[in-house]
This record gives C-alpha cells, sequence and structure tokens, in this order.
C-alpha cells in the first residue's frame, strides 16, 4: 500500500517538476539535454544534465521522505524507477493491453520525447494524471523524428554541462 501510494505522490510531484521544467526557459535548458536525443533506446532516459537530476529527485523524493514512508516501500520505489525509467525510453513495441491506461509504457512517454507536439505526457509512472491535467497525447503507434526542431543542443557530455549556464538568446 505504501509503495502504491509512494508512486502517486511522487508521480504527482514530478508531473509537477517536469512540466516547469519544459514551461521555464532557464530550466528548459537543462532539460532540454534529455530531449537533445535523435533516437530512443534504453540509454536515452540517462541523457540529463547533473542539476536537473538534483533538483527532480529533491522535489520527488523529499516529499516522500517528510512523509514518512518505510524504507522498504521507499526501496522498492526507486528499484521500481530505476527499471521503469529504462523500459519507458526502451524501443519496447507492445502496447501492453489495458495497463497502457494505468501505467505509463513506451509508446506513452515516446510520444514525450517527439519533435511535435511538444509538451505533452509529462507523467512518469501514470498516465491518467496527464488526462486529468489536458495534457496526454495518445495516437497509436511511434513518433517518427525524436529531438528538438533545430537541434539547438551541443553535441559532446562535457559542451552539454555548461551550455545550460550560457547565457540565452
Amino acid at each position: 500500500l505504501q509503495f502504491a501510494a509512494a508512486m502517486l505522490i511522487a508521480d504527482l510531484f514530478q508531473y509537477a517538476v517536469h512540466r516547469t521544467f519544459h514551461a521555464v526557459p532557464w530550466l528548459w535548458r537543462f532539460h532540454a539535454i534529455h530531449h537533445s536525443s535523435r533516437e530512443m533506446d534504453w540509454l536515452a532516459g540517462s541523457r540529463l544534465h547533473l542539476l536537473e537530476v538534483v533538483a527532480t529527485r529533491a522535489i520527488t523524493f523529499i516529499p516522500l521522505f517528510v512523509l514518512g514512508f518505510a524504507p522498504r516501500a521507499l526501496m522498492a520505489y526507486l528499484v521500481f524507477v530505476a527499471f521503469q525509467a529504462v523500459c519507458l525510453h526502451a524501443n519496447l513495441r507492445f502496447r501492453f493491453g489495458w495497463l497502457r491506461w494505468l501505467f505509463a509504457t513506451p509508446a506513452f512517454h515516446h510520444w514525450h520525447h517527439a519533435v511535435a507536439p511538444v509538451d505533452k505526457n509529462f507523467a512518469i509512472h501514470l498516465p491518467w494524471i496527464d488526462r486529468l491535467f489536458g495534457t496526454a497525447h495518445e495516437p497509436v503507434g511511434f513518433p517518427e523524428h525524436y529531438g528538438i526542431a533545430g537541434d539547438p543542443v551541443p553535441e559532446g557530455w562535457g559542451r552539454q554541462l555548461v551550455w545550460p549556464l550560457g547565457r540565452t538568446r
């Protein structure tokens, strides 16, 4: 029960921080690194700026600690998150049947990484959160193109580490 509650609470906070990283231009520069992958595979979920990782994890996990979830529930959630991040970004092309209405699937999350439309499918675990807030995009199939229009993010880890800290236009 605590695992399910942790998933719900974490995903609500994750949704809010994820949507904020898309909406606020100086935060988008950090998150854009994650979206700069032009191909989706299981490693795309690990393409993140260090400062975004720290901010997102803090905003997501601090409420779980403050609310007093049992360590076993938190550990189970952390294991689940690690595997799901790989799964969501992987090229798993099956539909997951009725489970896709309850839990985010690769098809659901891949549309978040599509060049167009943008700013859809922010939830990490529970797609009905996007349905609730009007940000769901759920066509059949997978996007043709991934990444960011115009490819503004530089190549290379070092350049991506400093790029968000530079001046915006």
